[in-house]
């Protein structure tokens, strides 16, 4: 299974959507053999300078988690 995933708009001022997703990712996304996040993932611009960010970095963390998983 091949899942794509686009225009999430990710922003703690949505802790439901956020939830879900972080699910998502512990969850179905594991029994992927590729998950495709194509559109905006966050709300807003992301750079280098914004992986301080403590609700970003939480994020990132849960990705790299699940693309450990072999997605």
């Amino acid at each position: 299974m091949i899942i794509f995933i686009s225009d999430l708009h990710l922003s703690p001022r949505s802790p439901g959507a956020t939830r879900l997703f972080l699910q998502f990712l512990a969850g179905r996304a594991r029994q992927a053999e590729a998950l495709y996040i194509l559109g905006d993932l966050f709300e807003a611009w992301i750079g280098d300078d914004d992986i301080d960010d403590p609700y970003h970095a939480e994020i990132i963390a849960a990705l790299r988690d699940a693309s450990a998983a072999d997605l």
